[in-house]
């Protein structure tokens, strides 16, 4: 493992380097199938746009985002965030995506999903985590409420979608509700 900032079974995750910036990280989020469900991804990626984020995000207090690893390779699979954090409220947004496809399965997504969770509230002192999916995204709802997220509201046909407007659906977890699950 290289650096790991937060370990579990299968992966790890790390500080994104500039490599990783430079590697598949930016085809990752041009490819249609794996941003078919994310929100802000409609334009394509470029290797010089992933690189300015990259840099971005060493710079600011307001966004961690960690490269996920498989530990037995410490081959770059994915990546994840703790976005628009508010450290007064103590807050922020999650979210990840795994670009490999190899990775892509439940069990890699649970075991990043548990790890981020961990982060956010044992390391970060976080007291809640949002997210926003659209309505047709049959896979998030399903991890979120393994978690116990809750929604908490939703804004109709928010999302174009495969030629149609979907509801984007805002979920809650509180620390408090996480740790009475992981007692």
């Amino acid at each position: 493992m290289i650096n790991p900032y937060a370990i579990g079974r299968s992966v790890y995750m790390r500080a994104p380097s500039a490599a990783d910036a430079a590697g598949k990280w930016h085809e990752w989020l041009s490819d249609p199938e794996l941003t078919q469900y994310l929100a802000d991804r409609w334009w394509p990626n470029t290797v010089e746009a992933q690189m300015a984020f990259f840099q971005s995000t060493s710079a600011t207090k307001d966004r961690l985002v960690l490269a996920v690893c498989d530990k037995a390779t410490d081959t770059h699979i994915g990546v994840c965030s703790l976005s628009a954090i508010n450290w007064v409220h103590r807050y922020a947004d999650i979210a990840f995506v795994v670009g490999d496809p190899a990775f892509r399965n439940g069990a890699v997504a649970v075991e990043i999903m548990s790890l981020l969770l961990d982060v956010a509230f044992n390391r970060l002192n976080l007291l809640n985590l949002r997210s926003v999916h659209l309505a047709s995204n049959p896979h998030t709802p399903l991890l979120e409420r393994m978690f116990g997220f809750r929604e908490a509201g939703r804004m109709r046909e928010f999302f174009f979608h495969r030629g149609t407007y979907v509801d984007a659906v805002m979920t809650q977890l509180s620390r408090s509700d996480w740790a009475a699950r992981n007692r």
